[in-house]
C-alpha cells in the first residue's frame, strides 16, 4: 500500500497520545495540541518522518541486508509477524531475550541447535526414539519455536531494526543503541525520540494505526515526480491558475475526527 493520508491516520487513532503529565519532554515536538486532558500528535509530522523511514528500509533492503521487526505487545503480535512475513525478514514477537544483540553468538547457537532439532525429528533417524523421548524433544523444541521461530534464518546481527512500540520493547532498543544499530520505531508521546534513529510519532496502543505505519514503511515509496512546464508559459500565454491547497480542508476534518473520538481517553 501506498502512504495513509491523514484521514485515516486520525480513524485509526494514530494522533492520540498520553495525558500531559506523561508527555517526555522532548516528544512535545511531536504535539500541535491538547483535547480534554489528551496530548494529540501532529500527524503531519508522522507522515513526513514515516516517508523518511520507507526510503531508509527500501535502501536497506535494496542492498540485501536484514531488516528485524519486532512487536511483543499483546494487541499487534500477529501483525508484525504478518508484516515480517510478507516482505521475508525476521522478527520478533515473543519475549525479547536478554542479549539477543548483545550476546548474539549465544543467541545463533540456540538457532543452530532448534533447526538441528527440527531437522532430526522430522527425518528418519528420530523413528527409534521412544515415546518420551520424543515427547521431550518435541516439548524441547516447541520452547525454541516460542521464542525463535521468527528468526530462523538470521545469520548475522541485523543492519536495521523495526519495532511496533519503543516504550514497550525498551531492552530491544537499549540493546540495538549499544551495538550502534539503526532503529525505526514508533514513538508514543511518552516515549524519548533521541533514542530512536528514525522515530515515528504515532499511538504505539491502536492495533489499527501501528498495522497502516507497518504496511506503509514495507511498500515501494513513491517516485517523485517531475513537473513539467507548461506550454503555456513557453509561448507567452497566461498560465492557468493554480488550484487552491486543500491542506486547510484536511487540517479541519482531522480535527472534527480527534473530537468525535476524544472521549475515549488513554490513560
Amino acid at each position: 500500500m501506498a502512504l495513509p493520508t491523514l484521514i485515516e491516520l486520525a480513524d485509526s487513532g494514530a494522533h492520540y497520545g498520553h495525558h500531559p503529565s506523561f508527555v517526555f519532554p522532548k516528544a512535545k515536538r511531536f504535539v500541535y495540541g491538547v483535547r480534554q486532558n489528551v496530548a494529540l500528535i501532529d500527524l503531519g509530522k508522522t507522515l513526513e518522518l514515516l516517508t523518511e523511514a520507507q526510503k531508509v528500509i527500501a535502501a536497506n533492503r535494496s542492498e540485501g541486508k536484514t531488516v528485524l521487526f519486532v512487536g511483543t505487545r499483546r494487541g499487534v503480535k500477529e501483525i508484525v509477524k504478518r508484516v515480517a512475513e510478507t516482505v521475508g525478514e525476521p522478527y520478533v514477537t515473543e519475549r525479547w531475550l536478554g542479549g539477543f544483540l548483545t550476546n548474539f553468538e549465544s543467541i545463533h547457537e540456540n538457532i543452530k541447535k532448534m533447526n538441528e532439532l527440527d531437522e532430526y525429528l522430522a527425518g528418519d533417524q528420530s523413528k527409534s526414539l521412544s515415546k518420551i523421548e520424543r515427547l521431550r524433544a518435541t516439548n524441547k523444541l516447541a520452547r525454541y519455536h516460542r521464542f525463535l521461530a521468527g528468526v530462523t534464518k538470521l545469520n548475522a546481527k541485523p543492519s536495521l531494526m523495526v519495532m511496533a512500540s519503543a516504550s514497550e520493547d525498551k531492552i530491544a532498543l537499549l540493546e540495538a543503541n549499544m551495538q550502534g544499530i539503526p532503529v525505526i520505531a514508533i514513538c508514543d508521546t511518552d516515549t524519548n525520540p533521541d533514542k530512536i534513529t528514525y522515530p515515528i510519532p504515532a499511538n504505539d496502543d491502536a492495533a489499527k494505526a501501528v498495522e497502516l505505519i507497518l504496511q506503509a514503511l514495507v511498500s515501494s515509496p513513491a517516485k517523485e515526480k517531475r513537473v513539467a512546464t507548461p506550454v503555456s508559459e513557453s509561448v507567452g500565454e497566461e498560465p492557468k491558475k493554480e488550484a487552491k491547497p486543500k491542506s486547510k480542508k484536511v487540517e479541519k476534518k482531522v480535527a472534527k475526527v480527534a473530537v468525535k473520538k476524544i472521549t475515549k481517553k488513554k490513560k
